[in-house]
């Protein structure tokens, strides 16, 4: 980020805005002191907040439950203080996923708005954030099957509140950018591993790699997939569980366009869908499930452990962490 901010303003005036995705790290790039230091603080602010907001919304009880697969990893610390763009991005599609469980849930029309809202925030951080607002779209018909039956205008109308103010920050980017650069879309390797419709394994075949991964970072997600389960069987609402597939399509999507796909991203967002599940469907008011999901968090802190692939930088911030036994500890594992 601090490199995409000194590239961005070597320019004359805006002529170098394509450098500037994502704009909001970017932007805190060139604002905030301490280069590096800076961003970094920044984001352990940002999970602070996030980890402070989980536990006043459940209680120490139930969040016990939530944080332990967020609060147990090393490797979600690593994330939670140096990858900028995925905590905001994170943070705010964690916000428009309670947003939405209130409008649903509660009926609060500002739940909605809050979501809207909330998803144009995160695509300012994290362009994939796009491919999550339609997934929340379809989630509408699913949940609210009975609220909105036969009124297929309402639908419309919920679909358009959760994905107007994305789709108007996406067009008012691209006017900014052909306005000051002349071209469109602009820079997109807004990160390492982000090829943006360049479709390196081919159009058609880069499908299956791309489900393929996606269906690894779901299946390591072992609280989720048991979240899922419990809605299905306990909550008996096998059709709400099956909508709990397309999180897992989004992300496929997600990797086949050529977005930035880190897989310890992936394992926070699935977290956090986790948060959302159980929330919805009450699955910890229960002692039985809240035993359930807890043995299953503390079994989920572990796989985490054993899975999480080692990054140079990774390694070096275990060593600086704890130098004489963080990477034996930790590593090494799996790609």
């Amino acid at each position: 980020m601090v490199h995409r901010g000194q590239v961005a303003v070597s320019g004359y005036k805006l002529t170098r805005l394509d450098y500037v995705y994502p704009p909001l790290p970017v932007l805190l790039s060139l604002i905030l002191p301490g280069g590096t230091l800076g961003l970094a603080i920044c984001t352990c602010l940002l999970s602070g907040m996030l980890a402070a907001s989980l536990l006043m919304h459940f209680g120490l009880r139930k969040a016990l439950v939530v944080l332990l697969p967020l609060a147990g990893v090393p490797a979600m610390w690593y994330a939670s203080s140096e990858a900028l763009p995925q905590v905001f991005s994170i943070l705010f599609l964690a916000v428009a996923l309670f947003g939405f469980l209130r409008f649903f849930t509660f009926g609060e029309t500002a739940g909605g708005f809050i979501a809207g809202f909330a998803l144009a925030a995160a695509y300012s951080s994290d362009p994939s954030a796009l491919v999550y607002a339609v997934v929340m779209c379809l989630f509408v018909p699913v949940v609210s099957y009975r609220r909105y039956r036969g009124d297929p205008y309402a639908l419309i109308g919920v679909c358009a509140v959760l994905a107007f103010p994305c789709v108007a920050m996406l067009i008012s980017w691209s006017v900014l950018i052909v306005t000051f650069t002349g071209h469109w879309p602009g820079n997109l390797a807004y990160a390492p591993g982000a090829h943006v419709l360049a479709f390196p394994d081919g159009v058609v075949g880069g499908i299956w790699p791309a489900v393929r991964t996606a269906l690894a970072g779901a299946g390591r997600s072992v609280i989720y997939l048991t979240a899922a389960l419990l809605v299905a069987f306990r909550a008996r609402r096998p059709l709400q569980a099956l909508a709990l597939t397309l999180p897992v399509l989004g992300l496929a999507i997600m990797i086949w366009l050529g977005f930035a796909y880190n897989p310890v991203a992936a394992f926070y967002l699935f977290a956090l869908l986790t948060i959302s599940v159980v929330e919805y469907h009450g699955l910890l008011d229960r002692s039985a499930d809240w035993a359930i999901l807890l043995a299953v968090a503390v079994l989920q802190v572990g796989v985490a452990i054993l899975w999480t692939p080692l990054s140079v930088g990774y390694m070096h911030w275990l060593q600086l962490l704890f130098p004489h036994w963080g990477v034996r500890l930790f590593g090494p594992t799996l790609p």
